[in-house]
């Protein structure tokens, strides 16, 4: 029998970017580890900002039950199949939740691996705290693509000794821009709330990055922007 738990309760709300509305997030976990599985309930349990935590166990209800419960955010692991783990991002980008993929640890295969796929954060199962877990959903919530500081040296180890493919066309001013403000880890509506245009019109531009510097992410993009020196490499202090 699946295991399929929800789970309420009266929270605190995390309000959007102007700090008006009041927000709260619902929130499903697919993993494989029951132990796991078990652990991240009960951290987002503790979170305030959480309103629904939906469990999963079985990878072949996960489609139809994302589907049903519509949640905010969605935990997957980097352990699923390629093929059924590509599919439920498909569902997932239907029903217009982010994903937060979780990683067992930082080793390169794992990395190259997640490093391909079409995410909104990740997490790490080694040293997952309750203050990483909400560090994590908040920042996905805000549309920021949070990522473990051990997992970034994995990325620009990984670009640096795998060499960079032809980086195709020069990126113009505007794409430049966008790409500085994606690298200091800015969300689409901070980057055109900074440059003064739509939001939209921010989307296409970072669409435009991507498809140009041939990354799968904007992860990677950002990546690739520093390793090459295409943009500089942001302060410590603004470091993810």
């Amino acid at each position: 029998m699946s295991e399929q738990a929800t789970h309420h309760r009266n929270v605190v709300s995390l309000r959007d970017h102007h700090g008006t509305a009041p927000r709260i997030l619902n929130v499903a976990v697919f993993h494989e580890d029951a132990i796991i599985r078990c652990g991240l309930q009960t951290l987002l349990h503790c979170l305030p900002a959480v309103g629904s935590v939906q469990v999963l166990d079985d990878p072949r209800t996960v489609r139809d039950v994302l589907t049903r419960c519509r949640p905010d955010i969605v935990v997957l692991p980097a352990t699923f199949e390629a093929g059924p783990l590509q599919e439920v991002l498909d569902t997932v980008r239907l029903v217009g939740a982010k994903v937060l993929l979780m990683l067992p640890n930082a080793v390169r295969e794992i990395v190259q691996r997640a490093s391909r796929l079409n995410v909104d954060g990740f997490l790490l199962e080694s040293g997952l705290t309750e203050e990483s877990l909400t560090h994590a959903v908040q920042a996905v919530a805000c549309g920021e693509m949070p990522i473990p500081p051990s997992l970034v040296r994995e990325l620009m180890s990984e670009v640096k000794s795998g060499g960079r493919r032809d980086r195709g066309p020069q990126l113009t001013p505007r794409e430049e821009a966008v790409l500085t403000l994606l690298v200091h880890g800015m969300s689409n509506k901070q980057i055109a709330h900074r440059l003064g245009i739509s939001e939209n019109g921010t989307k296409r531009h970072v669409s435009n990055v991507l498809a140009k510097l041939n990354c799968p992410n904007r992860t990677v993009a950002a990546v690739i922007a520093v390793k090459e020196g295409l943009i500089p490499a942001p302060a410590p202090s603004a470091v993810l």
